[in-house]
């Protein structure tokens, strides 16, 4: 049964830890892809606040646009809340875009490239000041 254990993990499981990401939320980004002050929580005041989320890839975006798809949640449920594009040069292997939260919650941030390949998730946290 062993020999099943490593089959499936190399064939199945290896890949999808091959294309490792990371999406950060983050005050800054350096021209590297450094971030600065990373955090999974940020407070705004009662007239929004933005931060960046910065995408972190193992190989080259291979694409022109990005969508950056933003829900909230509400009772365990993810519901649509907006939804960003922005342009890349395909051989970036990192990027980033600022956004703007306006009400306190969770928020799950979904990145795909413009064939709706998914590249990342991440998850943030809103407070209120």
């Amino acid at each position: 049964m062993k020999w099943f254990t490593k089959i499936f993990f190399i064939f199945f499981l290896l890949p999808f830890f091959s294309n490792a990401q990371q999406v950060i939320f983050c005050e800054q980004v350096d021209n590297f892809g450094n971030p600065k002050n990373a955090s999974k929580e940020f407070s705004i005041s009662e007239k929004g606040g933005f931060f960046k989320i910065l995408v972190k890839l193992n190989k080259k975006v291979d694409a022109g646009k990005i969508i950056f798809d933003v829900y909230s949640m509400k009772e365990s449920k993810e519901i649509f809340h907006n939804s960003l594009r922005m342009e890349v040069k395909p051989d970036l292997t990192w990027f980033f875009k600022e956004i703007t939260f306006f009400k306190p919650g969770e928020y799950h941030v979904y990145v795909y490239d413009y064939r709706d390949q998914l590249l990342g998730v991440g998850q943030v946290l809103i407070k209120m000041r």
